[in-house]
Formats: structure tokens, C-alpha cells, sequence
């Protein structure tokens, strides 16, 4: 692909210059500073094989139209997919949803009896095969080498007395824990195999993946968005020390919490540190509210507005798009603007929200 052809800011210019020193690097990017572009100039000021990765495959496909051709982009999920994932195919397509009295019949699960308080309850066996399964996927999203009920099931409530200061007690918890660790230790075991039983998903072999202690074939790795790397991913990029590590992303747009994800940006080992602070997506008024709030939160990034681009922070009586923290708000403000008759669209569909909509119903 040819060359960009613009003017690069004294920030970006700064990055590419520590870029060539040849350490690892960590680039605090602001929203809509030019974090895409400064990644091409990168690529661009080195003649060696570079991968770009990321873990949304829509700003993989985005880097793929963009990027020189001496770099790869895949998403993480891809590059395990390739080397241990394909070996489980067939275990992927064959994938249906299991019931939890079968996988509980499958791990030899057996009922367990718990006190609390003055009350007596039974965890029957299906719950505790979901809570197999939850602990599986609390594993995959790890750095550890092997499954530990102790440490990766999580907390179930409603089990165990508060204690009185308002924390958790673990008693009941720590017998479920126990009570579960070799059914844990069986379904690891039988998700390993390619003609296993239990219901096999990519969380699978990209833990495997990092697991086998991979080497990507690259002189130097760009991940993207590493504000939501998990630690399992992290772990495979801090291994590459074959490679030159960039790390660009934000630390105050971390969405990816529920798949374990960390902010790498404050954990990776990088001997260089940098900001993209100039943001072209907007103008100085919505950058000084904007500042405002990462004051207020503690951050240390601030963000220059762009003169160019009128900006304008205020109320709107009529606004063509709302966006929401959650998808139960949403829902919520689809189904009210409905019931104004109002057309509206829902970005990224909500297929997800519909399912489980239809099952409460049945159920």
C-alpha cells in the first residue's frame, strides 16, 4: 500500500522516534488522537515483519485496509485458532448448549448441603456443573498454568452470612470450592481431548494456546486497544522476547472487563512511555468537559480539543443517538422510544437481549 501522506503531529512524531530506539513501548492514546494512524507510521518506519493484534475482530478488519503490507493483522483468537484451534473444529461446530444435569452426570457431581444462617439449602448438582463451567472460563482468561477451584471459582452470593463490617464470609464458599475442585480438574481434562464430551468454546484453545508457550513469527507486535488485553493474552505478548512490544490504547475506555481483561498499558514491562493527547474527533469545548472527567477519575492523560471542528457541550431536546453503560439501559430507551413511535435502531443488533427475552417468557 502507498505511504500516508500527512503531516504528522510533534506527538506522533515523538512515538515513531522512540518506536525506532527498538525497546518495548506504551502509547496512552486518547479518543481520536490518531492512534490507527500513528500505528501505520510505525509499520512504516520499519522494514521488518510486523503483527498487528487486537481483540475485536471489527478494528482488525478495520487495520487490514490500512496497514503496509510487511504487517499481519489478526486478532489474538485468530493467531491460537491457526496453530491449536483448528484441531478442535469438529468440537467447535459440534458445540450445542449442554444441560447442567448432564454435564453434572458426566463430572459425577452429587448434591451439596449447606447451613446458613438458620436455614438449610441443597446446591443440586446442575448448579454446580454451571459453576465447573464458570470456573473453566475464569481459568482461560488467566496467565495460570493449571485450574485451581480455590482461586478461580467465583464468589457465589447468598450462601454465606455477611459478615457484620459488611464483607464477605467464605465458609459455605470455601466447602463448594472443595466440593467441586475435581470435577474442575475432570472437565479441564476432558476439554483438552478432540473427542471430548463437554461443550468446547474459543475460550478453550486460546488457552491451550498460551499455555504451549507460543513464538510469533514477527520482528516487532503491535497490540491494539491494550487497555482490554486479559492477562492470558498478555502473557503470550510478554513471552515474544524475540520481538519489539507496542501497547497502544486508553486506559479510561475499558470495556472488556467481563472477559478478564486488564489494562495492560499499566502492567507491560515497557522501557518507553508516551501520550497521544491531540484529538481531531472534536473541538476545544467538548475536550475541556472531557478533561474535567479524567480529572475527576484520577487519570493522567489529558486531551487537546481541535479547534477546527466546531464542538458545542449542552442539552438536546431531540437527540438522533443515545448512548448507554448498559445494555439493560439500551433496551430500556429502545422499548420507551418505541412506545413514542418513534423508529429507532439498536447498534449491534440485539439478538442476545431477544433470546433471553423469549427463554424468561417460556420459562
Amino acid at each position: 500500500r502507498p505511504p500516508m501522506t500527512f503531516t504528522p503531529t510533534d506527538e506522533q512524531r515523538a512515538v515513531v522516534d522512540l518506536f525506532r530506539f527498538g525497546d518495548n513501548l506504551a502509547v496512552e492514546a486518547g479518543a481520536g488522537t490518531g492512534k490507527t494512524t500513528t500505528l501505520h507510521l510505525l509499520a512504516e518506519a520499519s522494514t521488518g515483519r510486523g503483527q498487528y493484534v487486537a481483540f475485536n475482530r471489527a478494528i482488525v478488519n478495520d487495520a487490514k485496509r490500512t496497514m503496509p503490507s510487511n504487517v499481519a493483522c489478526d486478532t489474538m483468537h485468530g493467531l491460537a485458532f491457526r496453530q491449536v484451534g483448528v484441531r478442535y473444529k469438529a468440537r467447535l461446530n459440534a458445540s450445542a448448549r449442554q444441560r447442567g444435569d448432564q454435564v453434572a452426570r458426566f463430572l459425577d457431581l452429587g448434591p451439596l448441603v449447606i447451613t446458613y444462617g438458620t436455614q438449610r439449602k441443597v446446591m443440586q448438582p446442575a448448579q454446580l456443573a454451571s459453576l465447573v463451567q464458570r470456573t473453566i472460563t475464569v481459568f482461560c482468561q488467566t496467565a495460570d498454568e493449571h485450574p485451581d477451584a480455590k482461586r478461580h471459582t467465583p464468589y457465589v452470593d447468598g450462601i454465606d452470612v455477611p459478615r457484620s463490617d459488611g464483607g464477605r464470609s467464605y465458609a459455605n464458599n470455601d466447602r463448594v470450592r472443595s466440593h467441586i475442585a475435581d470435577a474442575v480438574t475432570a472437565a479441564w481434562a476432558d476439554l483438552q481431548l478432540l473427542d471430548g464430551r463437554l461443550r468446547f468454546r474459543h475460550e478453550h484453545y486460546l488457552k491451550m494456546w498460551q499455555l504451549s508457550h507460543p513464538r510469533i513469527a514477527a520482528a516487532f507486535i503491535m497490540a491494539d486497544e491494550a487497555q482490554d488485553t486479559s492477562p492470558v493474552m498478555l502473557d503470550v505478548l510478554a513471552r515474544q522476547d524475540h520481538a519489539q512490544l507496542v501497547f497502544v490504547g486508553d486506559s479510561q475506555q475499558q470495556i472488556y472487563d467481563f472477559t478478564g481483561a486488564v489494562n495492560a498499558l499499566a502492567k507491560v514491562p515497557a522501557g518507553q512511555r508516551a501520550f497521544l493527547t491531540q484529538s481531531f474527533r472534536f473541538g476545544d469545548a467538548i475536550a475541556a468537559v472531557a478533561n474535567e472527567v479524567l480529572a475527576e477519575i484520577g487519570a493522567e492523560l489529558r486531551i487537546k480539543g481541535h479547534p477546527p471542528v466546531a464542538s458545542t457541550v449542552g442539552p438536546i431536546m431531540d437527540p438522533r443517538c443515545i448512548l448507554t453503560r448498559t445494555n439493560a439501559t439500551a433496551v430500556d430507551t429502545v422499548l420507551r422510544a418505541q412506545q413514542r413511535g418513534q423508529h429507532v435502531h439498536l447498534l449491534g443488533g440485539g439478538k442476545e437481549v431477544v433470546a433471553f427475552a423469549e427463554a424468561a417468557a417460556q420459562l
